[in-house]
């Protein structure tokens, strides 16, 4: 059952009939206890006329968890879990005191992003990435919600297509949405996923085991991602990835990112904007006696 009708049969039924009128084009589900529930697509959205009360958000989110609450723990308490088909569900609430940290307890507000294989969606960016005929390393910024996952998916899909063995770091479940090890997404004939490990060391083992030439990466900024990808860099392989931000300037002043761009990690930053999947800035890097200097194209 695609994941839009699974939902409108979990729905109060405003909410649902909403679902069922844009289901083919919703891009999020917001829901929040004591307020309407909001349905997004790209340029538009629409509010329920009810209000979602408690007992429907559990239902619903029993329901997307296979009422296996308690496995999924770890993952509410880092605010989201991952369905099979790669959509993520994030969750916020009041959290509770625990051994290890913070724990995720009642549950007020949830975030339903969809995932989709839209193939083609990449076709603007991939003249910068394969400008010279081979892979080259770039990262993909944008405030949350402009098709960064899309695009590196279905970059993926185009340059594994082309005859390039690809690597998926997968903390997220997100870009492969792998079921048994094996992608349900389209990313290509000649692409090896790292699935559910931490981008780091995903990063590090598929370069000890799949001999890759491109590594893809989402969303990343962690504290071990900038190592490991300047060390995919350094043996040779193109690093394909994405990160949270608005700007250049605002990229820079992230550290981990700050250590990339300094580094020889990226060729290229694209910027995405104002709509889904498209280009408003890129950004090249060259080398002026021995510093990495960043210019606009």
């Amino acid at each position: 059952m695609a994941l839009a009708d699974r939902l409108a049969a979990l729905l109060p039924r405003d909410a649902a009939a909403l679902m069922e009128a844009h289901g083919a084009r919703v891009t999020e589900l917001r829901l929040r206890v004591g307020r309407p529930a909001q349905v997004v697509w790209p340029g538009g959205e629409a509010m329920s006329g009810e209000s979602i009360d408690a007992a429907a958000l559990r239902h619903l989110l029993a329901a997307l968890m296979d009422y296996s609450v308690y496995a999924r723990q770890d993952e509410l308490d880092r605010g989201f879990f991952t369905l099979a088909d790669g959509s993520r569900v994030g969750v916020c609430g009041r959290m509770f005191a625990g051994a290890g940290g913070p724990r995720m307890g009642e549950i007020g507000s949830v975030c339903i992003r969809v995932a989709r294989a839209l193939p083609g969606c990449a076709d603007g960016i991939m003249g910068w990435i394969m400008g010279g005929g081979l892979p080259e390393s770039a990262l993909l910024a944008s405030p949350p919600g402009l098709g960064k996952t899309t695009l590196l998916r279905d970059a993926a899909r185009q340059l594994s297509e082309a005859g390039f063995n690809v690597g998926i770091a997968d903390e997220r479940h997100e870009l492969a949405a792998c079921h048994m090890g094996a992608p349900t997404l389209d990313v290509g004939p000649r692409t090896d996923v790292a699935d559910g490990c931490p981008r780091d060391e995903a990063v590090r083992r598929l370069l000890r085991s799949m001999a890759p030439d491109v590594i893809v990466a989402d969303e990343v900024g962690g504290p071990g991602d900038a190592e490991a990808l300047a060390d995919a860099a350094r043996c040779g392989v193109a690093v394909l990835a994405s990160a949270h931000g608005g700007s250049f300037d605002a990229l820079a002043a992230r550290p981990c990112l700050r250590s990339m761009l300094d580094g020889a990690t990226f060729g290229r930053v694209m910027l995405l904007g104002p709509r889904p999947g498209a280009v408003r800035e890129v950004w090249r890097r060259e080398w002026k006696e021995g510093m990495p200097v960043w210019t606009r194209e």
